[in-house]
């Protein structure tokens, strides 16, 4: 297993698994000569930030291997697993004609969501469909009828075009790889080559591309043969981990080992604070920990959060996609020179919504005229402009007294996945039961 590392959180992890025996490769070169790192191989496992830079994308060869080391010293963050790719033999159950979707039983008791452009045919409950993955939204799995196989060196898409990675450069490797996709038999089958193909021998990559047609003949036969929610073809695993600011003060602690960081270096990184982090550490000899972290806190302050101005609420779901809510900032608590809760009201065309967040609770509370929701959430990250939140897509409705909380089990499944710990899990459910209380 050889791991490349690339981020914010890169000399954290890289020195995290180099103690657990993981060999690092491919390094950024400060993180080569702090970790005494040399190697240039092709990596089998690669890291790097999500979008949000709220934590990592963990993919390649058996990433299982990789997030296990993670979750021993990192108990409060997520692993969240997203099957990319996963093929099924799923059953039509009904279509939910106002989101213009089709509900799929799974296996599992899973369901899934094909939208209704992307299918031709009579939708008739308990008929079988030939689908695949492309994700989660929303807690939800979304499929899709145009299918992908992925190898090593190059994916097979259904009805699709023959490309080439732009991370293929060289003329000479592009008309290389075209010129085998031509010369082969592939039907309706559109080729995608990966980095690094263009230097595989050509039988190579020719034998791949025979091996992933006939894993799509024994897709289709197994398909024929199903009769009821079945898993048809894996797919490809990748895990979005987001840490927690408990989890992002341990990763600065294991940093620390190695290179000068100030107290909450990842979760000011994650917020777009480089220069401030950087110059601070920089002049980390002239201060103790405890003095940077109020001299930090003092020059943010200085710029926010501030009463009746604009601020920004970003939200991060588990799969690493996001949404943002803006308003005015309504009013704020200040504790020992740090943030600890704020009020943000935005007004719409839908009416009027506050947003009261606190960094020492698992929630927020969002109050409309007529009802108040609480939406699970990691603890959340209070910054000048904006606050960072995470969300579990579980959420409480207080209707005249009348409480539901819909997905409610959300928790115990990841638990039960293994995507989150025990300690943590209990916290969170411990957090649900007081959301379905006044």
């Amino acid at each position: 297993m050889k791991v490349k590392v690339r981020g914010i959180y890169s000399t954290a992890i890289s020195k995290l698994l180099l103690d657990s025996g993981v060999e690092i490769t491919q390094a950024a070169d400060a993180i080569k000569t702090a970790l005494n790192i040399s190697g240039e191989s092709a990596p089998t496992i690669t890291i790097e930030d999500i979008d949000t830079k709220e934590g990592v994308y963990v993919y390649g060869t058996d990433p299982v291997s990789v997030i296990d080391i993670l979750k021993k010293h990192l108990k409060n963050s997520v692993f969240y697993k997203e099957e990319m790719g996963r093929i099924y033999c799923g059953i039509i159950k009904n279509v939910d004609q106002k989101s213009k979707s089709i509900i799929i039983s799974l296996p599992d008791e899973e369901e899934g969501v094909l939208d209704m452009k992307n299918f031709w045919g009579y939708v008739k409950p308990g008929t079988k469909l030939l689908i695949q993955s492309k994700g989660t939204y929303d807690g939800r799995i979304m499929l899709s009828t145009q299918l992908r196989i992925f190898g090593e060196d190059v994916i097979i898409i259904k009805n699709g075009f023959t490309k080439t990675s732009r991370g293929i450069r060289s003329d000479e490797g592009r008309d290389k790889l075209h010129e085998i996709a031509s010369s082969m038999d592939l039907k309706d089958w559109g080729i995608l080559w990966v980095q690094g193909a263009e230097s595989k021998e050509e039988s190579v990559l020719r034998n791949e591309l025979t091996s992933l047609i006939q894993k799509e003949n024994e897709i289709t036969e197994r398909f024929n043969a199903c009769s009821e929610p079945t898993v048809l073809y894996e797919g490809l695993d990748k895990y979005f981990t987001i840490f927690s600011k408990d989890d992002k003060m341990r990763l600065d602690i294991i940093r620390k080992k190695v290179m000068p960081t100030i107290p909450n270096h990842h979760s000011l990184k994650s917020a777009g604070y480089t220069i401030l982090t950087d110059f601070a550490e920089a002049l980390m000899d002239k201060s103790s920990d405890e003095e940077m972290l109020k001299k930090v806190n003092e020059t943010l302050l200085r710029y926010g959060p501030s009463k009746n101005k604009l601020y920004r609420l970003a939200f991060t779901r588990l799969n690493g996609t996001s949404y943002r809510v803006e308003g005015i900032l309504e009013d704020i608590v200040i504790e020992n020179g740090e943030v600890k809760s704020l009020t943000v009201v935005n007004r719409g065309d839908w009416g009027g919504r506050s947003y009261y967040i606190d960094t020492n609770k698992n929630y927020v509370t969002v109050k409309r005229t007529d009802s108040e929701d609480r939406v699970l959430t990691m603890k959340p990250e209070i910054f000048p402009k904006f606050a960072k939140i995470t969300t579990f897509d579980v959420v409480s409705k207080n209707e005249g007294g009348n409480i539901t909380v819909s997905n409610s089990d959300r928790i115990e499944k990841l638990f039960k996945r293994g995507e989150i710990g025990k300690e943590y899990m209990e916290e969170l459910v411990n957090t649900i039961k007081e959301l379905g209380r006044a």
